[in-house]
């Protein structure tokens, strides 16, 4: 079940960052906070996905919380790493995000799921 609750929180926080992404595009800077926080307050575009995101974190970190009380951390953390790659694939296959592709990219991919492969393979008995 902590597996589960790990790869929710895998799902969650991926998502949360590709809203978060989304609403920073909308948004004005944060490097002049007068017009960002008018932004806010006057609910324009970009205001509803940057609650959206924050709030997936928020889920995200429930479903952590869970994920801890069952995993041992180093394998939990592992599966973490399965962020980075959701987030990839989603800003590569995701219309309008014009995401590079990169076979250097697509290694790292690799090397992530064969390290998370390796924390999960149980060790061999002597």
């Amino acid at each position: 079940m902590g597996i589960i609750w790990a790869l929710l929180s895998v799902v969650r926080v991926s998502a949360a960052q590709l809203t978060l992404r989304h609403a920073m595009l909308l948004l004005p800077p944060a490097a002049s906070p007068e017009l960002f926080l008018q932004h806010l307050l006057h609910a324009a575009p970009g205001t509803l996905p940057l609650f959206v995101g924050l709030l997936g974190y928020l889920a995200s970190m429930v479903c952590w919380y869970f994920a801890l009380h069952r995993l041992p951390l180093f394998r939990a953390y592992a599966l973490l790493s399965f962020s980075y790659i959701l987030v990839w694939c989603a800003a590569i296959a995701l219309p309008g995000w014009h995401e590079p592709f990169s076979w250097r990219a697509l290694l790292g991919v690799v090397v992530i799921v064969a390290g998370v492969m390796m924390i999960f393979t149980p060790p061999k008995r002597r």
